[in-house]
């Protein structure tokens, strides 16, 4: 459960950085075989699967998204996440973790920018400064405008 306190836009920001290190993790596999014996990169895409889905899972809590249809296409996802994580096999999981996020991502950063100016480039400043070492997350939030 998350705390009360925590600003409820960071959990737009979380699937960023998620869709980020999953995309770099993926990128250097091509066989879904190969990911799944690499068991720290297999977990490392697997653990930010599950961020993915338990941030969705709160972004609807908090009613962020304001088109139903996207509001419907994250909680399909989620719920493929959630549901059927043992019976999705190593080739979907990396056939998703490279080819399938385009569009939730393009999802993220619409509804990022409907967020208030000066509360986005705050909470993008700390989510860059977390993420300080990783060069490819900082890309990926430099895409917020």
């Amino acid at each position: 459960m998350c705390e009360v306190d925590r600003i409820k836009e960071l959990f737009l920001f979380d699937i960023i950085v998620a869709i980020a290190k999953i995309k770099y993790v993926a990128s250097k596999f091509e066989d879904g075989e190969d990911l799944k014996y690499d068991f720290l990169h297999w977990d490392s895409i697997i653990r930010e699967f599950e961020i993915v889905g338990e941030a969705m899972n709160y972004c609807i809590k908090f009613n962020l998204f304001e088109n139903e249809r996207d509001k419907r296409r994250v909680v399909d996802f989620r719920n493929i996440l959630i549901h059927k994580y043992f019976g999705i096999d190593a080739d979907a999981v990396l056939n998703i973790a490279k080819k399938n996020l385009d569009w939730l991502e393009e999802i993220i950063y619409k509804r990022i920018s409907k967020i208030e100016p000066d509360l986005k480039e705050e909470l993008k400043i700390e989510m860059i400064e977390e993420n300080k070492n990783l060069e490819f997350v900082i890309k990926a939030l430099e895409k917020i405008k």
